[in-house]
């Protein structure tokens, strides 16, 4: 009986993954035996916790490609949308999560995600999706340094939240059969169909163009416009509405610090450079509107050679300038487009994008006063005010009613240790035929190149520690997530604490 209630899971969350077009691209031949060995992991370790208080106590599993989803977290922990005694939408002054304990994955080996489905490696993406979420449900050995504690006494999350768009788009419904096809109760959440609830929210009835700023691989899934046709139609609006979307190559990679996109201290154009260039084959700096995009080139945020009003090459060597570039490009797309509803809502499509949420204000700000020969080069096709959502607010909001529903909300505060985990993955340098740059990350043809994901060990996955990642990131971590910021701190006292009574 187990085993036909397990497969009619299976059979229904294929025909669920029809419903919108983005879905489709999921595999519905059977699973490999990689993957049915992830869900007989994942089935292992729920089987002891067939108890409704013991789900209750678990903890709630976040993962993105990289930092970018600390953001969903951010939201997770602070947001205060329900009444936590009634369950009914409005604030009640307490945390909707307050009880609650988190369990981060940031596959920080692996990113940026969105340049593999470019790259011919929709595949290796979603089975990367997959290994993401089999850690934060039990699986995937965590291999600390020497002198760190382990997280050998994990406990699997009680629901599994995508922070992450773009594995959002290509992975929720491989994740989804590999849950069901374990057997096990528990929801899976991704960011897209709350983006779009929150850009439907705010344009109301009325005709309008919603822009999506979101990586190369979430743009060509084509899941955002599917997601908000499907919201329009739900609600039964007039509209209609209109979608234009920017496909960033590289911002999220910026905000990470991924060499093939930022170079410290760099002054001179570099070979292994791969952001937008006025060479670049799709994503070209153009030249006749050089004035437009508005660079800063103070202190190396432009790399060029030559003279800088005629340069002989131009590299974007700043996370603001990428900034520029996307909003700017965006804007240009509305403008080619002709004069259709004027643009109102940007969805800030990657989780990332929000920690620069001010710096696209800013720019969205000036492209409206943008002038040329005494014309306004963008105010016909623009609010004046442009509203950015973030889906991580939104998104906060379906885990907590589906938690509620469930009747899963942790009842009391978590006991030791941490409240939270926080987790990366890093290259395992003394893999064989592993290739790494100085930094210590894989290089770019390396990991670009692999073809497989699924009980891969070419990573291994550590206690989060900020050196990782560099001061810069650090930095705008303790900035943009504060709350969050303070549960790191937490989490690498205990892991200190833990070390030194080994």
């Amino acid at each position: 009986m187990l085993q036909s209630i397990r497969a009619l899971l299976v059979t229904l969350i294929a025909a669920l993954g029809t419903t919108h077009g983005w879905a489709q691209m999921t595999q519905t031949a059977p699973a490999p035996a990689a993957e049915e060995a992830i869900s007989a992991q994942i089935r292992k370790a729920y089987e002891p916790l067939d108890n409704a208080d013991v789900m209750r106590a678990l903890p709630i599993g976040v993962f993105d490609s990289g930092t970018g989803g600390l953001t969903v977290l951010e939201q997770l922990v602070t947001s205060d949308a329900f009444d936590n005694r009634t369950h009914r939408p409005g604030p009640d002054g307490r945390p909707d999560f307050e009880h609650e304990r988190f369990v981060f994955l940031a596959d920080q080996a692996n990113m940026p995600y969105g340049q593999y489905p470019g790259l011919g490696k929709r595949q290796f993406l979603e089975e990367l999706s997959i290994m993401d979420a089999h850690f934060l449900m039990g699986g995937g050995n965590v291999r600390p340094p020497a002198a760190e504690p382990g997280g050998e006494n994990r406990r699997p999350a009680k629901i599994v939240v995508i922070a992450c768009n773009t594995a959002t788009a290509y992975g929720q419904r491989r994740i989804e059969s590999c849950v069901a096809r374990a057997g096990v109760d528990v929801e899976v959440v991704g960011v897209i169909d709350a983006g779009a609830q929150g850009a439907i929210e705010q344009i109301g009835d009325g005709p309008a163009t919603i822009g999506v700023l979101a990586t190369k691989g979430t743009v060509a899934s084509g899941a955002y416009p599917e997601a908000l046709r499907a919201e329009v139609e739900s609600r039964g609006l007039a509209g209609p509405i209109h979608v234009v979307q920017q496909g960033s190559l590289a911002l999220a990679g910026a905000i990470d610090g991924a060499p093939e996109f930022i170079s410290i201290g760099g002054r001179r154009p570099r070979r292994d450079y791969r952001g937008p260039s006025p060479s670049h084959a799709e994503d070209r700096i153009d030249r006749s509107i050089i004035s437009r995009y508005d660079f800063d080139y103070s202190a190396g945020a432009m790399l060029f050679d030559g003279d800088r009003r005629n340069p002989r090459d131009l590299q974007i060597n700043s996370v603001e300038n990428y900034v520029a570039y996307d909003a700017t490009s965006l804007l240009e797309s509305v403008r080619k487009a002709g004069r259709q509803a004027p643009l109102k809502v940007v969805i800030l499509g990657c989780t990332h994008f929000p920690f620069y949420a001010e710096a696209f204000a800013g720019e969205f700000k000036r492209l409206y006063d943008c002038q040329e020969n005494g014309r306004y080069v963008y105010r016909a096709f623009m609010a004046e005010q442009i509203i950015l959502v973030d889906p991580a607010v939104h998104t906060a909001r379906i885990v907590y009613r589906r938690l509620a529903d469930d009747n899963r909300l942790a009842s009391a505060a978590p006991p030791s240790p941490a409240r939270s985990e926080f987790y990366v993955t890093v290259p395992r340098a003394e893999h064989p035929g592993v290739q790494v740059d100085a930094s210590g990350w894989f290089r770019h043809d390396y990991k670009y190149g692999r073809n497989t994901a699924l009980q891969q060990d070419d990573v291994r996955t550590v206690p989060f520690r900020s050196e990782l990642l560099g001061r810069d990131v650090d930095r705008r971590l303790r900035t943009a997530v504060p709350t969050v910021g303070q549960l790191l701190d937490e989490f690498r006292r205990q892991q200190q604490s833990a070390a030194d009574h080994r």
